[in-house]
């Protein structure tokens, strides 16, 4: 934010909510003021005010250490997005020992199903490279690391879509005696090296994976001579959604809605609506005076295994110039 504006922001509510200065593809300046209210899933399935959660500011990864790590809980930061995301974090459950079990994501009427098999590895066969028994397992990490992906050795061949995965060679024989995908939609399953089916699950996608990094735009000659350092003309939004492609509406969810979560919890299902987020933000401008927006929620993660949920809104003010400045934003309840 330039030297000299002076902005004040105040949060009336009971949510978090923090004031973000940001610039948008065109270089303009915002701030955007993020809310997040967070939930306990009650037995009958309810949602009841939990301990507020604070606002990610980076993201965070499964596995820190890794050469390239899924997304475990993306950060919060971004001017705006389409829709909203539906992210889901947690671990396949089963009651006792299991060699493959199914999982799923229910929102309206949309179901998103996931197979997901015990540790299993592929072996050269009479058919060629094919994938092994899985071992029994009680508790599997709902990881893009488990599912189709990855890349060669050499990494010649990367799938951009899910460079943490397994699966991905060379040549089949390349894979002899190394982990087989995991986690498969039910309909195409992983039988051999010769499958590969599109990458699944229900996590954040990071920002260089495919198809966000295709929504940010095209780093060229004419962006560097004509734009550089700003954010290519063709930017996207899309690229701010981090959801599986499968779990990102178009539409925003609003009040109302139901969502489902089978095979991710010791209870084995967790269900909820989405609650009315009675939340106001009201700008102050020197010569626009008041501004008023009531947001929508665009992002829901969802945490199963503790019961939890976190209901992410956003909206995005100009911060303005000259005489015309933006002076204050309060967080409200409607």
């Amino acid at each position: 934010m330039n030297e000299g504006r002076i902005m004040s922001f105040a949060n009336a509510t009971p949510y978090m909510a923090l004031d973000v200065p940001m610039q948008d593809h065109e270089g303009r300046e915002f701030v955007v003021a993020i809310v997040k209210a967070s939930f306990a899933v009650t037995a009958s399935g309810k949602l009841a005010p939990a301990e507020p959660v604070s606002i990610r500011l980076n993201d965070a990864l499964w596995y820190p250490d890794a050469i390239e790590s899924s997304l475990k809980l993306p950060s919060d930061l971004c001017i705006e997005k389409q829709g909203t995301d539906v992210v889901v974090v947690g671990h396949a459950i089963s009651a006792h020992p299991v060699e493959v079990m199914d999982v799923a994501v229910k929102v309206g009427g949309v179901v998103v199903p996931l197979r997901v098999h015990g540790q299993r590895m592929f072996y050269r066969s009479m058919m060629g490279v094919s994938i092994g028994p899985a071992a029994p397992f009680e508790r599997m990490p709902v990881v893009y690391e488990r599912a189709w992906g990855g890349a060669s050795d050499d990494l010649w061949i990367v799938e951009s879509r899910n460079p943490a995965g397994r699966g991905v060679a060379r040549k089949p024989k390349d894979l002899v005696d190394t982990p087989a995908p995991q986690i498969e939609h039910p309909a195409l399953p992983h039988t051999s090296a010769d499958d590969e089916h599109p990458p699944v699950g229900f996590g954040a996608i990071r920002s260089h994976w495919s198809p966000r990094k295709e929504y940010v735009g095209t780093f060229d000659e004419v962006w560097e001579r004509t734009r550089s350092p700003m954010l290519p003309a063709d930017f996207d939004v899309r690229f701010n959604n981090v959801a599986h492609p499968s779990l990102r509406f178009e539409a925003p969810l609003l009040a109302g809605e139901a969502i489902a979560v089978l095979g991710m919890s010791p209870e084995g299902l967790v269900q909820f609506e989405i609650p009315e987020i009675a939340v106001r933000i009201v700008g102050r401008s020197d010569l626009s005076g008041r501004v008023e927006a009531r947001p929508t929620v665009d992002t829901v993660l969802i945490l199963p295994e503790e019961g939890r949920v976190e209901l992410t809104l956003r909206k995005a003010f100009r911060l303005g110039r000259g005489r015309d400045v933006l002076r204050e934003l309060r967080v409200e309840q409607a």
